[in-house]
């Protein structure tokens, strides 16, 4: 479920670092944030892509592995690419859907990912629910308690939650993206990549984003 209709937006970085790819990082040039980035100085072809963030409640259910314990209704960051005209990204379908059905505020979809070579966050999207934004407090209520209702059947007097405290967890509501997303400060990283020295004595192959897509682990990618 999308928790708001319009994505905050901002240049960004993914880069290989100690062996991963699971690094983000604002671009300090493209974002006007300062007259220099170490990221760009540490990688020549870290060419940062423009990316939409949205809020959104993930409602498929995976379970532990010891205990088989339910997890579902998280609260996430959805991250789409904008892409190019010749290549265009998610974040111009969801702007597409957006436009189709009026708003993406309460909007349910099963989202897809065809192959390796499409974005991670999906691509395809098939409409499941639509649900009146003033009414998505009432539905979470009813989803969270039967949600509750199941993690407490089996668990422990002592181990049982409530729908107040999965909800004080992952609220239905969107992210101030300006208090989830915190760069780094300059010092922080041109410190991380001077401890390391050059990116390319370090990482014995090409660096740029056709490594990435080529090289990067889907494990790594956490949307």
């Amino acid at each position: 479920m999308f928790l708001d209709d319009d994505p905050a937006t901002l240049w960004e970085h993914q880069f290989q670092y100690n062996g991963k790819w699971t690094n983000w990082e604002p671009c300090v040039i493209r974002n006007k944030f300062g007259p220099s980035c170490p990221v760009c100085d540490a990688y020549d072809d870290s060419y940062p892509s423009y990316v939409g963030l949205h809020t959104v409640i993930n409602m498929t259910p995976w379970f532990t592995k010891k205990a088989q314990q339910e997890v579902n209704f998280n609260r996430e960051i959805f991250a789409a690419k904008l892409g190019g005209d010749k290549k265009p990204g998610v974040l111009k379908k969801l702007k597409k859907l957006k436009e189709k059905h009026g708003r993406l505020r309460g909007l349910i979809f099963d989202v897809e990912r065809p192959g390796e070579k499409t974005e991670s966050c999906g691509s395809e999207f098939d409409l499941v629910e639509s649900i009146d934004p003033s009414e998505i407090r009432a539905y979470s209520m009813k989803e969270l308690e039967a949600y509750v209702s199941r993690l407490n059947e089996n668990a422990p007097k002592d181990k049982e939650t409530t729908v107040e405290k999965v909800w004080e967890r992952n609220p239905w509501e969107s992210y101030d993206f300006e208090e989830v997303i915190k760069p780094r400060s300059i010092d922080e990283l041109r410190g991380m990549f001077s401890k390391r020295g050059s990116n390319k004595d370090s990482d014995s192959s090409d660096t740029g984003s056709g490594a990435a897509e080529r090289e990067r682990d889907d494990d790594d990618i956490p949307y």
